[in-house]
């Protein structure tokens, strides 16, 4: 199926009401791993909605994990507090589509936070504030009761603290080796080399995987939909504050750091009661410079499975973030020297603390 009107109005129809009209649909710009369309229609009696539509690229996902455990993780956790868009349905009958796709609920308000990236001090309570509201909903989803909830039909879990860096590390690698196009044999070196220093997790919990700017729907200075599970897994909690796109900002005014990561972490302790060892994230930085790896990896398969049809950011990601994913891992083992500190700002990764 195409999405444009002409496609999705007699779909939608079939779906929802007979009387409805499509009045747009748009391609989000933003994001890499997969499609992500808005679709707005309007009813007979003036009534208005919009939709979210989730596929996987013509030439194939750029994360492996499969697109119908996405739709799971939000039926699931719409039964629960966490903020998130409504799932309406699975797609897949070959009568509407050749391309499966999951349908949701659009959720009012933006991704982009006016000024939240702005360093003018006038703004410093803004950021801190954002921050603080997106520690609290990572407490939210660290709650949650993932075996109540059945999650373990969809994940492999792991049976205890200590098992939990190196499951983390096999399943990608396990990912790797179903959409490897080269040998990376650095990536394999690198994740013996992790299991030696693999921190124990205090506890186990469903673990959101990709946060940050652009990863998150807010309105009014809230947190109103947490968006993009693809990279969900259960395990140390420590996980999801290795990737967190601006949402942990360092702010130094007159000498003094009054936010930083660890201030973060602490204030994520006073909502969740739980602490979170700033050894453990920077470890976790580089099993997120693992899970790069596989990225380009998957990417350059589908741009090898569908030249013709494949996305320009899948031939970047299959370039570009994959030598970068490997330039990191061989500086945090000491094969080459410090690279730019930008690539591990992010991260708030200090290799010298991990060799």
């Amino acid at each position: 199926m195409e999405f444009n009107s002409a496609a999705l109005e007699p779909y939608l129809r079939a779906k929802i009401s007979a009387d409805l009209k499509v009045t747009s649909i748009v391609r989000f710009g933003r994001g890499t791993s997969r499609e992500t369309w808005f679709a707005t229609f309007e009813k007979a009696d003036g009534a208005k909605q919009s939709l979210v539509l989730r596929r996987d690229y013509i030439a194939g996902p750029i994360d492996p994990s499969p697109l119908d455990r996405e739709y799971f993780i939000y039926e699931r956790l719409g039964r629960t507090d966490v903020p998130i868009s409504r799932v309406l349905w699975w797609e897949d009958d070959p009568k509407w589509t050749d391309r499966p796709f999951y349908v949701r609920e659009h959720v009012e308000g933006s991704w982009n936070i006016p000024h939240f990236t702005d360093p003018d001090p006038l703004y410093d309570i803004l950021r801190i504030a954002i921050s603080k509201e997106h520690m609290q909903n990572l407490a939210r989803v660290h709650a949650v009761d993932w075996q109540e909830l059945g999650f373990e039909a969809r994940f492999r879990a792991p049976a205890r603290g200590e098992d939990a860096a190196a499951l983390n590390i096999d399943l990608i690698l396990d990912q790797l080796e179903q959409c490897r196009v080269d040998p990376v044999p650095i990536v394999l070196e690198a994740a013996a080399w992790m299991k030696e220093r693999a921190p124990v997790a205090p506890r186990l919990c469903l673990c959101k995987g990709t946060n940050g700017l652009g990863e998150e729907i807010f309105r009014d200075g809230k947190l109103v939909a947490m968006s993009d599970w693809e990279e969900s897994s259960i395990g140390d909690p420590a996980a999801d504050f290795a990737f967190m796109q601006s949402m942990a900002p360092d702010i130094v005014r007159n000498g003094e750091n009054i936010w930083s990561l660890q201030k973060a972490l602490d204030y994520y302790q006073s909502v969740s009661g739980h602490p979170v060892a700033i050894e453990s994230v920077r470890f976790y930085g580089l099993v997120r410079a693992l899970k790069m790896a596989v990225f380009g990896q998957a990417a350059a398969a589908s741009v090898h499975r569908d030249p013709d049809r494949a996305e320009i950011r899948q031939a970047w990601t299959g370039t570009e973030v994959n030598h970068n994913a490997q330039r990191i891992l061989g500086s945090a083992m000491g094969w080459m020297g410090p690279l730019n500190p930008v690539l591990f700002n992010e991260v708030h990764l200090s290799v010298e603390q991990l060799a």
